[in-house]
């Protein structure tokens, strides 16, 4: 599911908003709206026959513009099932975040049986059921780039294959794939290359490490997927929380 929001900046987001207003006594301006930014996290699809749980740490380096950096950190759990189910948590983000428990945002269920996907707010106690449609099995997850350059006009793409290692009994295959943006494709004066690596593993179809340096977002996201399991998960990961309100957007 490709989905993942940053909710550091929705906390934040209110700080920013209350230093505006209190600044708006002492200037003469309109309300300003601030700035948002996304963070896309891993892509966990709903195989059935491949599953495992794991904990998810998420890094993520913004670069100041006094070239000083300032990180912040989460771990959440993830999980999939034998029939294919899917379990995330999301959290806030932490200066400390990898070495404590940060607060819950929303809990993601994946039932490709049910062509369901059930999004809860602990915030608020509601959980809101949509529409899923599950690719078709044995669709493959891994996003294949030629090795050769793509012209596009506004860029080039190109990959290098990294070669495999062994992670936790685990054969991973590493790639890293560079999109340098043209001059001009964004205002941009030089040339601009994100670079993306990936570590993937094709027993559990997705990418245990990730990690994307993108000038655009000033910003270095790492991902690793760490403490897996491949044995059954405890069924009650992909059980929403009898207590909350069930909102329906499905259609049912």
């Amino acid at each position: 599911m490709k989905r993942q929001i940053s909710p550091v900046l929705t906390a934040c987001g209110t700080l920013i908003a209350s230093g505006l207003l209190l600044a708006q006594s002492a200037a003469n301006h309109a309300p300003d709206g601030g700035t948002m930014q996304r963070l896309q996290s891993i892509d966990i699809p709903a195989t059935p026959n491949a599953p495992f749980s794991a904990v998810v740490t998420t890094e993520w380096t913004r670069i100041m513009p006094d070239g000083s950096t300032a990180t912040m950190k989460n771990h959440r759990t993830i999980a999939r099932d034998s029939s294919g189910k899917v379990f995330q948590e999301r959290r806030y983000f932490s200066p400390n975040g990898d070495t404590q428990e940060t607060r819950l945002s929303e809990l993601d269920y994946q039932d490709p049986s049910l062509h369901q996907m059930t999004i809860c707010r602990p915030d608020v106690q509601v959980c809101t059921v949509y529409r899923f449609d599950a690719p078709a099995p044995g669709a493959s997850s891994a996003t294949k780039v030629p090795q050769s350059v793509q012209q596009n006009g506004m860029s080039s793409v190109s990959q290098e294959q990294l070669g495999n290692k062994m992670v936790g009994g685990l054969e991973l295959v590493g790639s890293r794939e560079i999109t340098t943006l043209n001059s001009g494709a964004i205002g941009n004066e030089k040339p601009q290359p994100i670079v993306k690596e990936f570590w993937y593993s094709p027993v559990l179809g997705i990418n245990v490490s990730t990690k994307r340096m993108d000038p655009r977002a000033s910003a270095i996201q790492d991902f690793e997927v760490g403490s897996i399991h491949t044995t059954e998960p405890d069924g009650r990961l992909f059980q929403p929380p009898a207590s909350y309100r069930v909102v329906r957007m499905d259609g049912q």
